[in-house]
């Protein structure tokens, strides 16, 4: 069983006191909010996220907790999907590829961190990061706002030491300048308050900390990976929603950012020398010999100077990485 003990968060989301640890989770000292354990992992949420409140979330979470102890990874995917009616079939198999290239894209991501300090990793999912992380070595805690998601990283790093716990991006529990580098992972693009989020991990890193971020392209001319249309991202968000809408029937919730935008962001919530590029996409992650071939056109082209401006402004991925400015 995999919890935060080991590195026990020092302060209350809410009003910023120490955390009283009792069996079974922990009091706030100063406003005297009580926090209750997920089986075994700190749920130090004031919410839920923006596709399920707490107490649902919660409650899907104990279900896939039971069923974690008896299954692997891919079974208890496909055991919540089953449990998830709302994800229609192309969506569950384009998450489902997701979900079983966590390790790969863990690995190439953990090559970017620093080697020494500690690590932050903001929207952890089920654990592919911190997985990697830890077995190069690195000084990793992992905290993602959807407990659903954290059982299925429980059972990933079983056995690894890895704390995880649940928590809003945008009210972390930990002191100011707690950690050495943030990253994150497809995260921004599902953030109600995409500035309020940088700005508290700018908060928890140290001055001179690094941040390291990747994120879908809202301007790739891939399909979105969200909802599998072609040229979302380039519609204004108001007829993109509509669009989404009539196409799909429900919402388009995950909002994808250029790297533009993601530049300006991080330049306006704390962050220095900030750099825009387009990650080297791993053979790894293809599923066959056609996507192959495209990933080694798209990473050879990424290797010049007008390549890279190409790949970061209409590509799959952006990858942002900067530095924490002074106090």
């Amino acid at each position: 069983m995999i919890a935060a003990r080991g590195t026990a968060p020092t302060s209350c989301p809410s009003c910023r006191s120490g955390l009283d640890r009792r069996d079974g989770g922990c009091d706030c000292a100063g406003c005297g909010r009580p926090f209750d354990d997920l089986d075994g992992v700190p749920d130090l949420r004031l919410r839920g996220d923006r596709y399920l409140d707490r107490e649902a979330d919660r409650a899907k979470a104990a279900r896939l907790s039971v069923l974690s102890r008896s299954m692997d990874i891919e079974a208890l995917a496909h055991a919540y999907y089953a449990m998830t009616a709302d994800i229609d079939a192309p969506r569950r198999a384009r998450y489902l590829a997701h979900l079983d290239r966590a390790e790969a894209r863990g690995e190439a991501l953990s090559r970017l961190l620093p080697a020494d300090g500690s690590i932050l990793e903001v929207g952890c999912g089920t654990g592919g990061l911190l997985l990697a992380a830890s077995r190069a070595g690195r000084t990793i805690t992992g905290v993602d706002i959807a407990a659903r998601w954290l059982v299925f990283a429980r059972r990933r790093l079983e056995g690894s030491g890895v704390p995880i716990l649940a928590a809003d991006a945008a009210r972390l529990p930990w002191g100011s300048g707690d950690f050495d580098a943030v990253a994150a992972d497809s995260v921004v693009e599902h953030l109600d308050d995409p500035a309020a989020s940088l700005a508290e991990w700018a908060r928890v890193v140290r001055p001179g900390g690094r941040l390291v971020l990747w994120s879908p392209n809202r301007f790739s001319i891939a399909p979105d990976p969200h909802v599998g249309l072609l040229g979302v991202g380039w519609l204004p968000t108001r007829w993109a929603t509509r669009y989404v809408r009539a196409r799909t029937g429900r919402a388009w919730d995950a909002r994808p950012l250029s790297s533009g935008a993601a530049s300006r962001l991080a330049n306006n919530t704390g962050w220095v020398d900030v750099r825009i590029s387009a990650p080297t996409v791993p053979t790894s992650w293809a599923r066959s010999r056609e996507v192959v071939g495209a990933l080694l056109a798209y990473n050879t082209l990424n290797r010049s100077r007008l390549g890279g401006w190409i790949c970061r402004s209409i590509g799959p991925l952006w990858q942002l990485t900067a530095r924490r400015g002074a106090a």
